[in-house]
């Protein structure tokens, strides 16, 4: 028997260690067995895991199903971003990402009501296993056409496009248009991250972009942290942070940052992202009264947050699904996650130590690794107007754009 407040935290707690486990293996089994597959196989599981904790006979089978229950999210989770985005053309991305956004928050709201209202601690898990049991509507969706290209050949990979097509009443219009050239697909590169780690190119591309997993997740749950002044429980401010009130402001503000992505360019979004953050982490060091109870802190934390960070989130999926090949996407989103939910890992820690101790210190570290954000982010491949690339040995620019079909 314990408190709502030490339950929830509890089972925040055991999350974290099965879903680094989860990525570490959902991002490889993806590349290599299929989006739909490990989908549904990590959405199967959850569901059947949160029963299990909900009803676990003591605390040592909770902790078990707890920590199967974070590898089992990823598996689905992560896997599922990259799937989603498979089936976009690239004009579609940015406001796949935007509404991708958009229903986190809602589920961030069912969280939340959950919390409220719940009198044990198991209508969490209980409430997401429902939730996951919803999820299994992508049962009625085929594989991803891009993935087939590279794993099963163009013949498999056309006739699920004409499948496609006769869905949404346009078989005959593409009739005789999808000619999908095929590819050497001998080596099997999927799910291979030894080969990712051995190609320069895509190496250190992916190394840029871990950095901006690092940098979006690090940012993200520092201002959580430093939203204590609207409410003393750290629980609310997460919800605060994450739902509500962070989704009316980001109506506008991702509407601006799909828009700078759709017709400027992802890398020009990003940039002007992390510039908004430099700029509110130097208006709070100021620390002035401004009235109403706000202060200049207070006031640029917010914006910041839920304009610069929360947005960055966005550009963040869309580039890393854009940047790199077919054969190695999920691997290497996978990867971005983990280095992700380090920078969450340290961000309570930097808060903590310094907030009260040297405020203007915290505030430079925040600028010091925007800054290096932005120029890491300067050197990162422009992928708007670009087809997805599909193996690490073609070539990007004359790849087929097959979702458009």
């Amino acid at each position: 028997q314990c408190s709502m407040d030490k339950a929830f935290l509890a089972i925040s707690l055991f999350f974290i260690p099965g879903c680094v486990i989860g990525l570490l293996l959902n991002g490889q089994l993806s590349d290599r067995y299929g989006r739909k597959k490990v989908t549904l196989a990590g959405l199967v599981l959850c569901l059947f895991c949160n029963i299990g904790q909900a009803f676990s006979a003591n605390y040592n089978v909770f902790v078990t199903f707890r920590i199967l229950t974070g590898a089992t999210f990823m598996m689905f989770q992560n896997t599922s971003l990259t799937y989603i985005n498979e089936f976009f053309p690239g004009s579609k991305r940015p406001f796949c990402s935007f509404l991708r956004k958009i229903c986190g928050w809602f589920g961030m709201l069912a969280l939340a009501g959950t919390y409220h209202f719940s009198t044990t601690w198991k209508g969490i898990p209980l409430v997401n296993a429902g939730l996951m049991f919803c999820g299994l509507i992508c049962l009625a969706l085929p594989e991803s056409p891009h993935w087939l290209l590279t794993n099963s050949g163009a013949e498999v990979a056309t006739e699920v496009l004409i499948k496609m097509a006769r869905w949404n009443g346009c078989e005959e219009k593409v009739a005789g248009k999808i000619q999908l050239a095929p590819l050497d697909t001998k080596k099997k590169e999927g799910g291979n991250l030894m080969k990712l780690l051995r190609n320069e190119k895509f190496l250190l591309m992916s190394l840029q972009l871990f950095y901006q997993w690092f940098l979006v997740s690090f940012l993200t749950y520092c201002f959580i942290y430093l939203l204590d002044e609207v409410n003393g429980e750290l629980i609310v401010n997460y919800i605060i942070m994450s739902s509500i009130t962070s989704l009316i402001p980001q109506i506008p503000f991702g509407t601006l940052t799909t828009a700078i992505m759709s017709y400027i360019g992802r890398r020009s979004a990003l940039i002007l992202n992390w510039s908004v953050v430099i700029v509110c982490c130097g208006i709070a060091m100021l620390r002035l009264n401004i009235g109403w109870g706000w202060t200049t802190e207070r006031f640029a934390v917010v914006i910041g947050s839920k304009w610069g960070v929360v947005s960055s989130w966005m550009v963040v999926y869309c580039l890393t699904n854009e940047a790199l090949p077919t054969s190695i996407r999920a691997t290497a989103s996978s990867t971005g996650s983990i280095f992700g939910r380090v920078g969450a890992f340290i961000a309570p820690f930097v808060v903590k130590h310094l907030r009260k101790s040297n405020f203007r210190m915290m505030y430079g570290i925040f600028i010091g690794l925007t800054v290096l954000g932005m120029i890491i982010g300067r050197t990162l491949p422009e992928t708007k107007g670009r087809n997805l690339q599909e193996t690490m040995e073609t070539d990007s620019e004359s790849d087929v754009d097959i979702v458009k079909h």
